[in-house]
């Protein structure tokens, strides 16, 4: 599967490239690392072409990962990701990052929107499900901001480096009303 681009006039989506490399690697911070279960290691040259090379590979194999690279227009600067993540059973679970510089202008939650509009579209998915860390007030705000509906607290959900991990759970129905809020 080709990867589409999508955009809303503020953020655009489309394939993560090797020329995103450098990109990925001075943009990731140690808050990012933590969240994502990697800190104090840190993405270097290799582990990110690593990375993009994954992705590139599910994309071509129609695989279960639909990773974005998430940009920001007009230049076209790479701002970070968004990934969704297939299941069998007609839901996805979404995770996204945006780096520092790029953080309060509504990327993200332009992104979280156009990942999941598409997903609803193209893929035939039913339920979105973006889990967050219960202090993490940013992307808390992004899911209410892309529409996603607070379902409850995931007792020790997952582990981030050496400790579990409560997550918040919020989710999306290819039902649900689309609101056309401009992003923030």
């Amino acid at each position: 599967m080709r990867v589409p681009r999508l955009d809303d006039g503020v953020v655009a989506l489309d394939a993560h490239t090797l020329a995103d490399v450098a990109a990925h690697v001075a943009g990731e911070d140690p808050e990012q690392a933590r969240r994502f279960g990697w800190h104090p290691k840190r993405s270097t040259p290799a582990t990110a072409t690593a990375a993009i090379e994954a992705w590139q590979a599910q994309w071509a194999a129609d695989g279960p990962q639909r990773a974005f690279a998430v940009r920001e227009l007009p230049g076209g600067a790479l701002a970070g990701g968004c990934e969704l993540r297939l299941q069998s059973d007609g839901r996805a679970a979404m995770s996204y990052w945006t780096f520092p510089a790029f953080r309060g202008r509504g990327l993200a939650t332009g992104a979280v929107r156009l990942v999941t509009a598409w997903a609803f579209a193209e893929l035939e998915v039913v339920r979105v499900e973006l889990h967050i860390e219960p202090d993490n007030h940013a992307s808390l705000a992004v899911a209410r901001r892309a529409g996603f509906t607070r379902e409850g607290v995931l007792r020790e959900y997952t582990s981030v480096g050496e400790r579990r991990a409560d997550m918040v759970s919020w989710s999306r129905l290819a039902s649900d009303p689309i609101e056309q809020e401009t992003p923030t």
